[in-house]
């Protein structure tokens, strides 16, 4: 809606998102939509909507309302008129810069160009190259896969005492799970831009199921369709199993024998399978010519930078953890590792291990909220503008604070089942 200068204006949140959208980035956009037109855990998103707002108001309060028809009002006096938003330079790092990881990736496609001609070239009976995915593409340019990540955490547990001495059995599954954590945080935005670098290739797409079986667009589309259908409905359930837990838990009750939330990986690919005959699809790519690259990447340095942004969201989540002096091995591995202050020690020694660089510890945390909301930003509007739905949501321990969850978690660390079926989506599609 089109407003005058001078202009002051009321709107709640979802008449802000979608009457003034033009006020806000569409990433902002998308974020508030994802999460029913709330800010609850959207602290970095609500922040970076403030700023936006007042680079084209004269003055902004933000008013939040509690109870059932709570939610967040937004008072905006003396429209300035329609810029651009512009992230303040606090003196910070400069933008991230993604010129290097980007010839890498180029240069990574085209080996698989060449593999591809290698093959088509051969005389290797009954052998057909089918192409590859950007998970492909994103170990080798990462430099690990799912085996060295287990053998990197079952090395740490061996090593470090604060595990060895527990005699905790779900240790294994929650140093994992803070591992998988930390990985998923970053894994979107590599994707992306590996995806994005495929997109200007001369290419094949080819749909394939679990079985390795090729299928066509319009059943990988019908497929994706019912796969968000079941997750909804799953996500729903599991919600209210977890808030009546949480509650039970809140009001010092025993809650052992109370439902547990499903496993919603195995639960989609159950649903999946009876309804497809197979437990879940994707997409490879067949590009034909190589990419132009103009200069040589440094793959060590693509590493180096990765890890250092591992790093700098350890250092992130440590600093927000009050530190006891006794070791409570009762507690699941995230809080005792933040609560003894040796979470970043720990996720140093495993990201070391798994990506083969030299430990970099970080003394002091400088936490920049605009470098991580760059990073969202750039993450969401990929995925507005290509509408992709296949990436699953990971529980942020950065940038995400829920005590009811964490609640639950607590109670339910994860199965080793339900480790092996987040591997699946970190590495094998």
């Amino acid at each position: 809606m089109k407003l005058e200068l001078s202009e002051c204006i009321e709107v709640d949140t979802k008449k802000l998102v979608d009457e003034y959208g033009q006020l806000i980035t569409e990433s902002s956009k998308q974020s508030i939509i994802k999460n029913n037109y709330k800010f609850k855990g959207l602290t970095t998103v609500k922040k970076s909507v403030e700023t936006q707002l007042k680079n084209q108001f004269e003055s902004v309060k933000m008013i939040t309302k509690k109870g059932r028809y709570g939610g967040t009002i937004f008072e905006l006096k003396g429209f300035k008129g329609l810029v651009e938003y512009e992230r303040e330079n606090k003196g910070g790092r400069p933008s991230l810069d993604w010129t290097n990881e980007l010839l890498v990736i180029r240069e990574l496609i085209n080996q698989e160009v060449a593999l591809g001609q290698l093959f088509k070239d051969s005389d290797v009976e009954n052998y057909k190259f089918r192409g590859f995915t950007p998970t492909k593409i994103l170990n080798n340019l990462l430099g690990f896969d799912k085996w060295e990540v287990i053998e990197a955490v079952n090395e740490e547990l061996k090593e470090n005492s604060i595990f060895s001495m527990s005699g905790n059995k779900n240790d294994y599954q929650g140093l994992m799970e803070t591992v998988m954590n930390l990985m998923g945080n970053q894994r979107h935005i590599y994707v992306a831009k590996i995806e994005e670098e495929l997109s200007k290739t001369n290419h094949r797409i080819s749909y394939l199921d679990s079985n390795r079986n090729k299928i066509d667009a319009e059943k990988y589309e019908e497929y994706m369709i019912f796969k968000k259908e079941v997750e909804t409905k799953i996500k729903a359930e599991n919600k209210k199993i977890r808030d009546k837990r949480s509650k039970a838990y809140r009001e010092g009750l025993n809650i052992k024998d109370l439902p547990k939330a499903k496993n919603e990986h195995k639960e989609i690919e159950i649903a999946v399978k009876e309804r497809f005959g197979f437990e879940y699809a994707y997409i490879q790519f067949t590009v034909f010519d190589e990419i132009e690259v103009e200069g040589k990447g440094d793959i060590d340095k693509v590493r180096e930078n990765y890890f250092n942004r591992i790093m700098k969201n350890a250092n992130s989540s440590q600093s927000k953890y009050k530190q006891t002096e006794e070791i409570n091995y009762s507690e699941t591995v995230f809080y005792r590792l933040v609560h003894t202050g040796l979470y970043v020690e720990v996720v140093d020694s495993v990201f070391c291990k798994m990506i083969g660089v030299e430990s970099k510890m970080v003394d002091e945390v400088d936490e920049d909220l605009e470098e991580l909301q760059r990073h969202i930003d750039n993450v969401e509007q990929y995925e507005a503008e290509k509408r992709l739905e296949q990436e699953e949501e990971f529980y942020n321990q950065d940038i995400y604070f829920d005590v009811e969850r964490m609640l639950y978690e607590l109670e339910n660390p994860l199965s080793e089942e339900e480790c092996e079926e987040i591997y699946k989506e970190l590495f094998e599609y």
